[in-house]
């Protein structure tokens, strides 16, 4: 190696001093030596005229970044490119000597330079111009011709090879479909900083909380999370299991399962979190790599909002948009009526309640803001679709039943009525109450905590015997069978494959 750059050496001076003829690849060594001694030496230069006594630290700090910003982006993409025809040009020669480095114009154009540049200190020395803009200059020029110099010295990779003697089989056909089903979130433990990191993530989406985001920075982080992260962990820790976790993750684990196993070999499922672990990139990035070209987004909120099936489809458009090939991809479109859905929710009524129907039936939903729902957002309307049909399901007359709305957040009005406060306060008059909560499609820290131990204890409290709490649909297999029955539905309305 080092004999082989000695007579590489050896060979390069000859032919700088004329005895031989230069191969093309030593001419553009020296290109690049020139280029780079040409570039230290301006930059030098504007280095000596930013330190006259005229120029202030705003002025030098100003110059000096201005000077090698411009310089940089110009050696980059201007200079460059003369580089690169250079290259192509020395390759055009038959014999190549040191002198072919600059041709005639190029040299008029150095000559030109020069002029302006005598000009230009001529100027500063009379005080028209100041020295830190004739020194930012200098800067400048010398690091755009110190940045284009490693055109000279980088070899550009062989050409891709594009003949092909056997037709391709395009890589857009075939291949499984993909199926990315997907969820709120969860922390990745029941403490302070995890639950403080699903927080922040979650309530700093503008989807979520559509407030002046400067204003909403600080409330979150001085405000809002020093309290609520420390007390939702405990409340976490409560529904925690040893083994499996986060509840919300091993149901959605769970129900991905199943459903692949519902679909068959044709699919792929992958689970991706809106917030938190496994997240939509990771699960698209599965669903990629196993050669899914076309892909059918499953959110598990079967009525819309823009908090959750809003924002979880924005998301996945971003990942897809931000990729080179992108799959083709649709969304299942919101499904508060879906008849299976409804069935599964009716099964699950049937089991928890048992033999001995209750006095009463609530049906709750996640609350949202008032203002979002006047803003056009069709939650409450497609929330009313599922409970008037899990009604008709069940065979129940409107006063036997009621909709209502938990987990409300601030002090803004919320959607009405407040399941906290409805369910206690008919303790006295309605014995026995079955909760059931419709949009949620596995067990979590709202249904095990909120409504399973703080909402029992409080219907107790208040006189009542017993409270019925349905769990969420997680795998139930009439459930699979309508997640299943939805992704075909929108394959085929899309005509893949």
């Amino acid at each position: 190696m080092r004999l082989r750059a000695l007579e590489y050496t050896a060979d390069l001076f000859r032919a700088v001093v004329g005895l031989r003829p230069m191969r093309p690849r030593a001419l553009g060594h020296f290109a690049g030596v020139v280029w780079v001694a040409v570039g230290l030496m301006l930059g030098w230069r504007g280095g000596v005229m930013l330190q006259d006594p005229s120029v202030t630290t705003v002025g030098l700090a100003l110059g000096l970044g201005f000077g090698l910003v411009i310089g940089v982006l110009k050696g980059r993409y201007v200079l460059a490119r003369t580089a690169r025809r250079n290259l192509k040009r020395f390759h055009g020669l038959s014999h190549p000597r040191p002198w072919n480095v600059f041709t005639l114009r190029f040299v008029l154009l150095i000559g030109l330079m020069i002029g302006v540049g005598r000009g230009l200190r001529a100027l500063a020395d009379h005080g028209v111009i100041p020295w830190a803009l004739v020194g930012g200059i200098y800067v400048g020029i010398g690091a755009g011709l110190a940045v284009a110099s490693l055109v000279y010295f980088v070899s550009p990779p062989p050409p891709l090879p594009t003949r092909s003697d056997v037709a391709p089989t395009l890589a857009t056909r075939g291949g499984p479909i993909g199926v990315l089903i997907s969820n709120l979130g969860t922390p990745d433990a029941p403490t302070t900083p995890a639950v403080r990191r699903y927080l922040r993530e979650f309530l700093s989406d503008e989807r979520v909380v559509e407030v002046n985001r400067w204003l909403w920075a600080f409330v979150l982080n001085v405000i809002i999370l020093p309290r609520r992260a420390a007390a939702s962990a405990r409340a976490y820790s409560v529904v925690w299991d040893e083994k499996t976790g986060s509840p919300l993750l091993h149901w959605s684990r769970q129900t991905s399962t199943a459903l692949a196993r519902e679909l068959g070999d044709d699919y792929v499922v992958s689970l991706g979190m809106r917030y938190g672990a496994p997240s939509l990139e990771t699960a698209l990035e599965e669903l990629v790599t196993a050669r899914c070209r076309t892909i059918i987004v499953l959110p598990l909120y079967p009525q819309y909002s823009n908090p959750t099936t809003g924002t979880n489809n924005a998301k996945v458009m971003e990942l897809v948009m931000a990729r080179r090939e992108q799959p083709t991809v649709s969304f299942v479109p919101p499904y508060p009526d879906d008849a299976l859905y409804v069935a599964a929710l009716a099964d699950r009524v049937h089991e928890a309640m048992g033999d001995r129907p209750p006095d009463h039936y609530v049906f709750s939903f996640h609350g949202l803001p008032e203002a979002y729902v006047r803003a056009s957002d069709p939650y409450v309307e497609q929330c009313a679709c599922t409970a008037w049909a899990l009604a008709s399901a069940l065979e129940l007359e409107r006063d036997q039943w009621e909709m209502v709305f938990q987990s409300r957040f601030g002090d803004e009005p919320w959607l009405q009525p407040f399941l906290d406060e409805y369910v206690p306060e008919l303790a006295s008059s309605t014995p026995r109450i079955l909760v059931t909560m419709p949009g949620f499609a596995a067990d979590c820290l709202e249904t095990l905590e909120e409504v399973g131990v703080r909402l029992r204890e409080r219907f107790a409290a208040a006189g009542g015997e017993e409270l019925i709490v349905v769990p969420a649909l997680n795998d139930h297999p009439v459930w699979i069978e309508s997640l299943a029955g939805l992704v075909r539905e929108t394959r085929a309305q899309h005509a893949y494959r």
